[in-house]
């Protein structure tokens, strides 16, 4: 069994409670259409032999910390979002404020923007796979993989949403999305 064919199994079924939930969730993946490739638009639209695989973060990757200046003014929890750009080959290339919205309101401290934009410049990722079969039932079969298909590789644009607060007096930081 390929790391794909194990860690796509654990994305299709996250993915599709994604789906469900998109009205809570800030987490949505923007691939850049590859060449001769339909979008809608910023969205790859996806032929009926195709799938998408998410990228797969590094279990290295590190979580932004509570800023220490902040922590002696007690401050209710704090919400960051940032658009993270990720290339073909699973490089950050592009870490920026996302837009306010109702999930991500607008208004926190620069040092909790700054902590998050810190963290994930650091980030690594496994690339997304845009997975091209022969056919639909092809697809069918691979079954949240590549196999029996032509994997290729595509950036993306994910969204991240980082809660800073403390609890019980000590800072924690969650990391939603992506």
């Amino acid at each position: 069994m390929t790391k794909w064919m194990a860690l796509g199994c654990t994305a299709a079924m996250a993915c599709g409670y994604a789906a469900l939930t998109h009205a809570q969730t800030v987490a949505a993946a923007t691939p850049a259409p590859a060449a001769g490739t339909a979008t809608q638009g910023d969205r790859l639209v996806m032929a009926d032999n195709e799938s998408f695989l998410m990228p797969l973060d590094d279990m290295k990757n590190v979580h932004p910390s509570y800023p220490q200046n902040l922590l002696s003014l007690n401050l209710p929890p704090r919400m960051v979002c940032l658009r993270v750009g990720i290339d073909e080959k699973g490089a950050v290339t592009v870490v920026a404020k996302a837009p306010a919205s109702e999930m991500c309101p607008a208004g926190a401290e620069a040092e909790f923007l700054a902590a998050s934009q810190a963290a994930a410049r650091t980030w690594k990722f496994d690339p997304a796979l845009r997975c091209v079969f022969r056919n639909a039932k092809d697809k069918e079969r691979a079954v949240a993989s590549c196999d029996g298909g032509k994997s290729v590789p595509q950036a993306v644009t994910l969204v991240y949403r980082f809660r800073f607060e403390q609890v019980g007096g000590k800072p924690t930081v969650h990391v939603i999305g992506g």
